[in-house]
Order: structure tokens, then C-alpha cells, then sequence
């Protein structure tokens, strides 16, 4: 019971600072599947208000030559901290079969910066399209935001001494990758300063390939058909070698 006060507690500080409402929600904390006990399932459901339906932004690439930037309301922290966090990312569940450390750290007054500098660029007309980098990292948010029209990326990033899968599939809180024309990167560099968040120009889209490079060595190359048939195909391909499914069927 305590857990769950504490839990409480956070979502109503959450909703005070980024100003949204909850109107709902659901936690299941005791569902197995295959006889077996899957992670507490929180889902909340949020309400908001789109003045202007033509002032969006997809969350999708549009075309080739365009600015990538990279904002982010949090520091990033240190070796060590990178090692505790990591340990609750997909990378670490799904391909290193393993679970450690705690989430990484979120500040809701950083995140609610960060949500109002984005608001401001959108409806200024600054932003192409806008992504976060939470389930899988900043290399899953860049190749989502490939899929849609085919547009690839050259991204540059420094690893700061941290691990390269850290770089790539780290999920650290209050990051969010948005493209534009060059010519708006200065204005929103200026709204990052006046909102207190950092604006990195970490690369462009590019025609049909996703590079990404660390440290000025490539970590990432791969055509975009090829990874969005694998993510467009995964469910697929898990139902046909998963045993317990196929004994099931």
C-alpha cells in the first residue's frame, strides 16, 4: 500500500507541474501469460486540447536535407549512472536477457520545460516533426521516424566516455529528436536558452540509408527498407519462433 501512495503522490505532482489532466486509468499487477507473471502495466489516460489542428508536427521525417536536432530538458549523467539505468531498457531486457538498477530519473521541471519549448517551436512553424527517445533509445526514435517516408539520417553523436550501447538505446528521460529547415536551427537554439534545455544539432535526414556515428566511428548503417521490414515484420517472426505459441496452437 505504501508503494502504491507513493506512486499516487507522483502522478498528482506530475500532473501539477506539466499542467495536463488525468482522466482515467488502469494497473494490472497479477496478469500471467503462458503461466507466467508479466511487469505491473500501468496505463493513464491523458486529455488535452489542440487549438489549431494544422499547428502539428508528425513524428515522422519528411524529407531529405533537413536539420536534426537534439533536445534534452536532463543532464546526462555519468558511467555509472548510465550502468544503473540501462539495466531497465529494452536493449537490456530483449537482448541481453537481463533486468537491474532503477528507470532513469525524471525532472518534472525539466520535462515541462522541455514540453514548452516544444510547443512554442510547433506553433511557430520551426519544427518538421518530433519524436522522443523513450522505449529503446535515441537509435530506435531516429529509425521510427525513418519508416514513414522512407527518409534516412547521417547522425553524429560523442559517447562522453559512456558505452555505445548506452549512446544508442539508453533511455534517458526528457529527450526528444526534432528535424527542420537549417535556417530554423538558430531560432530554436534561442527557445532551448530561454527555456533552460539544450538544443544539439547532432546531424541531417539524408535520401534512404540511417548512419550514426560515435565518436566519428560509424555505429549504425543500414538501408531504412531493411529495418522497417524487420520492425514492420517483428510480431510476425516472434509468433513463429516463439515454441510456447506454436505448442499452444
Amino acid at each position: 500500500m505504501w508503494q502504491l501512495s507513493q506512486a499516487i503522490d507522483g502522478i498528482t505532482k506530475a500532473c501539477e507541474e506539466l499542467n495536463i489532466p488525468i482522466t482515467g486509468g488502469n494497473v494490472s499487477l497479477y496478469n500471467e501469460t503462458l503461466g507466467e507473471g508479466i511487469y505491473p502495466t500501468p496505463v493513464l489516460g491523458v486529455v488535452g486540447i489542440l487549438e489549431d489542428v494544422e499547428t502539428t508536427a508528425k513524428m515522422y521525417f519528411r524529407e531529405s536535407g533537413r536539420a536534426l536536432i537534439l533536445l534534452r530538458g536532463s543532464e546526462p549523467g555519468d558511467a555509472t549512472d548510465a550502468e544503473i539505468e540501462f539495466g531497465s531498457s529494452e536493449y537490456a531486457k530483449e537482448i541481453l536477457d537481463a533486468l537491474w538498477g532503477f528507470p532513469p530519473a525524471l525532472e518534472l521541471e525539466k520535462e515541462a520545460a522541455l514540453i514548452q519549448c516544444l510547443i512554442e517551436a510547433i506553433q511557430a512553424g520551426l519544427a518538421d516533426s518530433v519524436h522522443d527517445c523513450s522505449e529503446g533509445g535515441l537509435a530506435v526514435a531516429l529509425s521510427e521516424s525513418c519508416f514513414q517516408k522512407g527518409v534516412g539520417a547521417s547522425v553524429r553523436l560523442a559517447s562522453g566516455d559512456l558505452p555505445i550501447e548506452c549512446v544508442l538505446f539508453g533511455e534517458d528521460a526528457s529527450r526528444v529528436v526534432l528535424s527542420c529547415d537549417p535556417q530554423n536551427v538558430k531560432r530554436i537554439q534561442q527557445l532551448a536558452v530561454q527555456h533552460g534545455i539544450s538544443a544539439e544539432l547532432i546531424g541531417e535526414t539524408s535520401v534512404d540509408m540511417l548512419e550514426i556515428f560515435v565518436d566519428g566511428k560509424i555505429a549504425v548503417t543500414a538501408p531504412v527498407a531493411d529495418l522497417r521490414a524487420d520492425f514492420e515484420g517483428a510480431l510476425e517472426n516472434a509468433l513463429q519462433s516463439d515454441p510456447a505459441v506454436m505448442a499452444a496452437d
